[in-house]
């Protein structure tokens, strides 16, 4: 790739690891000098993105995502009393399945995994389309809430989502971005390749790592204004600049694919489970894990967190 895919500098990479995606996909992952985003060289293409979202990607926990939604529902009743939400990124839909059940409000999703958005359409009876969130045709300024809960960096255009989503929201909306830290998230696929001599394999499929300043500068380009930053997901963090020992079998998930993937047009089997936990433990899960995010963005965590609303 000649230029930075964020920022359009041309200029020289810094080289870090090799990685993997796929079975038998490799690529460079590269840092660029002017904008610091760190990035898979060359960016997969859509069907090898394809290929990585196959059903067997969705293997979600139903109670647990459940259980956020109908935790979340309570943080979207202190706001209005009924609204539009949307979730970018919502895999199954179980989580906007549980605001759903416990709200009056209308929830709407997308996604990229073809088998994911059919099980949430026909099994769960939600507004969820496929593709990207450009592609959903949703009007102008249409949305109270909008939610991108670990995406930015799973997609080939993080600039034109912010964008799109600057579009679709109310001008007194509210915009939530989960993102991890891309200075400490790409840290064990760089130690891997380091101590293996082998790709290492982007077990969730991140192909971009934004660090602190790169989010700043792409969020206030896409218009938004932050009103809250956090950082969370401290220990695992730690774990990964070698601050607190890592797990000893930290590696077995980073091992390239020996095989081939299922095939993508498989469905997505969701196993019925008893339930497990109460409402009220559900609830205590969702506060307790506010409550271990640290203000302000900071390079020890693994993840970060934006609350925004649109620029005026």
């Amino acid at each position: 790739m000649k230029e930075c895919p964020i920022c359009g500098n041309a200029q020289d990479k810094r080289f870090l690891s090799r990685v993997n995606l796929v079975y038998q996909t490799d690529f460079d992952l590269v840092e660029c000098a002017q904008c610091g985003v760190i990035f898979f060289d060359p960016l997969p293409t859509p069907a090898q993105l394809d290929i990585f979202y196959s059903a067997s990607y969705y293997d979600f926990d139903r109670e647990r995502e459940e259980g956020k939604g109908m935790a979340y529902a309570k943080r979207l009743h202190r706001l209005k009393q009924t609204g539009r939400f949307l979730d970018v990124g919502c895999a199954t839909g179980f989580f906007i399945n549980g605001i759903k059940k416990h709200s009056n409000w209308d929830v709407y999703g997308t996604d990229f995994g073809e088998s994911a958005v059919r099980f949430a359409r026909e099994k769960l009876s939600l507004d969820v389309r496929h593709g990207d969130l450009s592609e959903a045709g949703f009007p102008q300024s249409f949305f109270d809430y909008v939610h991108v809960n670990n995406v930015l960096e799973h997609v080939l255009d993080p600039i034109s989502l912010l964008k799109e989503c600057r579009r679709v929201i109310k001008p007194d909306g509210i915009f939530f971005l989960s993102v991890p830290n891309g200075f400490n998230d790409s840290l064990d696929l760089i130690d891997f390749y380091k101590i293996e001599g082998k790709p290492a394999r982007s077990k969730n499929g991140h192909i971009f790592f934004f660090p602190a300043r790169t989010l700043l500068t792409i969020l206030d380009q896409a218009g938004f204004v932050i009103d809250k930053m956090k950082t969370y997901s401290v220990k695992r963090g730690f774990r990964s600049m070698g601050y607190l020992p890592r797990k000893k079998d930290w590696k077995k998930d980073y091992f390239p694919r020996e095989s081939p993937e299922k095939p993508t047009g498989s469905e997505v089997e969701i196993r019925d489970k008893p339930r497990r936990h109460s409402d009220f433990y559900q609830r205590y899960r969702y506060v307790q894990g506010n409550f271990q995010m640290i203000p302000g963005l900071h390079k020890f965590g693994l993840d970060f967190l934006f609350m925004m609303r649109a620029k005026s």
